[in-house]
């Protein structure tokens, strides 16, 4: 390792960037993904560059971008300075020397990008309005510092078939369960479901057979002002009749809150079925329509925690293993269609039985793509 070569890199990047600090992945307040981005490195090469792994034409390389950027920074702060004291003069010149400017960068980022891996346009390091509260621990890329929740790649055949289904998976259709309360009309509805798997560690018989889930769902409440009652008598028809329901487009219906939960799944895998167990772990709304709520007396805080949060909705029957084989699973493709029925412990939701509903999970990404190796059982 060429310790000059790296330490002469830093320097350059801690001028350009601000203080090195190591500990938090940073020169100044940029992070690594910036910086990669901005010398159009991948994050692979660009941690290469910082740990000393990278060959001395490679350091020379990365140094002259560096400088590149330096210039192009002196040329801008000039630019601004020469138009504050005269702005009447010479803006055309400026203009053209800048485009021409910016051309060469885009011809130099060019160049040395296509010879690199896709870059991340992701800042992992710096604070932002993330879409799932779990992303912050699961989702980080190479270029921070931290511990995965994920199995490692020599526990992935340890832990097999579990580990082919650790990663990403959403919501695949949204469900619609019917409400009880003191008035006929309200329906919840389920939008959006953003979920991490990971494999339960464990030393017993069930190795590679368990799966955590946790899930941050998005659903909203919709009240018929036309308070029509919903039999459920006809049993799958019912369900099939309020998929058809265009709630946003039907004048009858009226959107009065959006719900957010956060769930805990507990997935038992078999040779031959998959069983899931889950639980809410708390529960709050927004968007609250006030109007709606005080013209038709709904208490909205009753609807959440005594009848919502009554209802059972982890009663859902296990479902046949279609993955006996994990390389089977796909991208994008595989769906986990689990059928379930909603009761209420105090009303059994007022409508003569349960209702049947499915929550159907979609793989989105796998932590671990590679082959798996699975011994029959």
């Amino acid at each position: 390792m060429n310790i000059e070569k790296k330490e002469a890199f830093i320097r350059d990047l801690e001028e350009l960037y601000g203080e090195y600090q190591y500990n938090s992945a940073l020169f100044g307040t940029y992070n690594y993904s910036s910086i990669s981005f901005e010398l159009c490195y991948s994050k692979s090469h660009f941690t290469k560059l910082i740990s000393g792994g990278a060959s001395d034409p490679m350091y020379d390389r990365a140094r002259k971008n560096i400088q590149r950027l330096k210039k192009q920074a002196s040329l801008e702060k000039k630019l601004v300075e020469s138009n504050s004291k005269n702005k009447s003069q010479k803006i055309g010149l400026w203009k053209l020397f800048s485009l021409a400017l910016f051309g060469l960068c885009v011809i130099i980022c060019y160049r040395y990008y296509s010879i690199s891996s896709t870059v991340a346009t992701v800042s992992t390091n710096t604070i932002k309005s993330t879409s799932h509260p779990l992303e912050m621990y699961f989702d980080f890329n190479d270029a921070h510092y931290y511990k995965s929740p994920y199995l490692t790649e020599d526990q992935v055949h340890e832990y097999c078939p579990g580990s082919a289904y650790e990663g990403r998976w959403k919501l695949h259709e949204e469900y619609i369960i019917p409400i009880p309360y003191k008035i006929p009309g309200l329906y919840y509805v389920g939008k959006k479901a953003d979920i991490r798997l990971k494999c339960r560690k464990t030393n017993t018989s069930n190795k590679g057979q368990e799966l955590i889930g946790f899930e941050n769902i998005e659903n909203e409440i919709w009240f018929d002002k036309s308070m029509k009652p919903i039999d459920i008598s006809q049993g799958l028809d019912t369900e099939d009749t309020l998929r058809k329901i265009d709630f946003e487009q039907n004048a009858n219906f009226i959107k009065i809150a959006n719900v957010f939960s956060c769930f805990y799944d507990e997935i038992t895998i078999t040779r031959d079925s998959i069983f899931r167990l889950g639980e809410p772990c708390g529960r709050y709304a927004n968007g609250i329509n006030e109007d709606i709520l005080k013209e038709y007396n709904l208490d909205l805080n009753h609807i959440i925690e005594y009848i919502i949060g009554n209802m059972t909705f982890a009663q859902c029957s296990a479902i046949a293993n279609e993955f006996g084989d994990p390389n089977k699973l796909e991208n994008g493709k595989s769906i986990l269609s689990f059928p379930c029925k909603c009761f209420s412990i105090r009303e059994n939701l007022g409508l003569g039985g349960a209702y049947p509903y499915s929550k159907s999970i979609q793989l989105v990404e796998q932590n671990y793509q590679s082959n798996l190796f699975c011994a029959e059982e």
